[in-house]
């Protein structure tokens, strides 16, 4: 939510909305800052005797305001902040500039308690703990409420981290590793095989190869294979929220989401109150998907609501994770639908997969040059996990590119459909049908083809 939202009166000492003056006033609620308050204990905090946590409620954070990019502040290890905090809770385009200033300590006195800590290196910084109104705001929440901003709050950490200058910035990094050093594909198709073949190969290696879902650096879960146990593996942010869950909270979500397009798919335009629905559905989208955005006007919702239900890789509309995000969701009705194109998430997590994938694959054929292969299948820049990855090919850029959004979307639903129709000689299904949400099994979707690229490309 931004304080640009008509009738949103800015009043900082008894609003339940945090502001931030230097991203135009964006604002949060308070309630997902104490949330966020709580995973950066958990996920950054130093490790006390014995490796315990230190106790959120009470312990003590470096504020450490500055003006330095993001990436420089990972890099000095000052993601444990309440700098890096506040950076990781407005938007991308926000993110190198300062947010922390006497002026957001004065308003949000009622929060804190300012004092100093002494570093490891024995430095003296200054310093802030929660106050006891801080922690009456939390202990008055219900649990269902703090585990939502909780799952919010992590989605942050989770989600691709973009900011205006392409500096890597790493906050949850799982190490380095290089696609087809773990497996080898079961077979790579000749050089001067089509495109296709080069999707059925990477189809298989999937299917083949083991996978070790992480969470905090840590194995979660146990290794499985194959496209069904990999996408039963699936969790968003965090693993108590699994596949079922997950479907489960966005279900609503998705279903607006598809009233919306298809009323635009029909020509018709929307009434005031579908208006404001359609403003609120992307707000909670992107708080779910960890990917907060500026400008989440009426006029930006539909216009990417319209070029995604049109395919429209020409569209001016806007585009980023976030925005690629909105477009697979309101198209999720198209599944199944002769001549249409449900929209596909391209953030870096799925292209990483793909583009990993098939770039080993090719060069194992011995191909060079991508030339006319795979045309506009393009990088999303990441940091985090095991990405970025290295390629062998010169890849385009696909960040913020429409072309790529339905070109690639083409391509994850060519896997979907290859799921879903080879066969064996005997006639029976090659690959294992989708587990479902509800449970059973049935056609896959592009939601769990991406659904398993997203953990692949992790």
């Amino acid at each position: 939510m931004s304080s640009n939202t008509p009738n949103l009166k800015r009043n900082p000492s008894t609003h339940s909305l945090m502001f931030f003056k230097h991203a135009d006033d964006f604002a949060i609620n308070k309630a997902l800052f104490l949330a966020a308050w709580k995973v950066w204990f958990k996920r950054f905090a130093p490790k006390i005797a014995g490796g315990g946590l230190l106790d959120w409620k009470y312990a003590k954070m470096p504020i450490e305001a500055s003006s330095n990019s993001l990436s420089d502040l990972i890099r000095d290890d000052r993601r444990f902040s309440l700098e890096v905090l506040c950076r990781m809770m407005v938007p991308w385009s926000y993110r190198n500039e300062q947010q922390v200033d006497d002026v957001f300590l004065r308003d949000y006195k009622v929060l804190f308690e300012i004092s100093s800590l002494t570093d490891s290196n024995g430095q003296e910084l200054m310093s802030a703990n929660l106050s006891d109104k801080a922690l009456q705001i939390w202990n008055a929440m219900s649990f269902a409420e703090q585990d939502d901003y909780m799952a919010y709050a992590e989605a942050r950490v989770q989600a691709d981290i973009e900011v205006r200058s392409k500096d890597p910035v790493v906050l949850d990094d799982q190490g380095v590793e290089l696609i087809g050093e773990d497996t080898y594909p079961p077979y790579v198709p000749d050089k001067d095989a089509p495109d296709i073949d080069f999707v059925r190969a990477m189809i298989d290696w999937i299917q083949d190869a083991p996978f070790q879902a992480y969470y905090l650096k840590q194995a979660a879960g146990d290794t499985v294979s194959g496209w069904d146990n990999r996408l039963s593996a699936f969790f968003w942010p965090k693993p108590r929220i699994g596949y079922s869950l997950h479907h489960a909270t966005l279900d609503p979500l998705y279903y607006r989401a598809n009233e919306l397009a298809k009323t635009l798919d029909k020509g018709q335009s929307w009434d005031q109150e579908w208006r404001d629905m359609a403003v609120k559905t992307a707000h909670e989208l992107f708080q779910v998907s960890g990917t907060p955005q500026k400008d989440i006007s009426i006029e930006n919702v539909q216009s990417v609501m319209a070029a995604a239900v049109h395919g429209d890789e020409d569209s001016p509309a806007k585009m980023n994770s976030g925005w690629s995000y909105l477009a697979a969701v309101c198209t999720d009705h198209l599944n199944g639908q002769v001549g249409r194109l449900p929209m596909a998430t391209w953030n870096s997590r799925v292209a990483a997969s793909v583009i990993s994938r098939l770039d080993f694959l090719l060069a194992e054929a011995g191909v060079s040059q991508l030339g006319e292969r795979f045309e506009a299948i393009g990088t999303i820049p990441g940091w985090g996990g095991t990405r970025p990855r290295q390629y062998s090919l010169d890849w385009p850029n696909g960040y913020r590119s429409w072309k790529t959004q339905v070109r690639a979307s083409r391509l994850i639903n060519q896997v979907a459909y290859i799921l879903n129709n080879d066969r064996l000689d005997d006639g029976s299904y090659k690959y294992p049908r989708m587990p479902l949400a509800a449970g059973g099994t049935g056609d896959w979707t592009v939601r769990g083809v991406q659904g398993v690229l997203f953990c692949d490309g992790y």
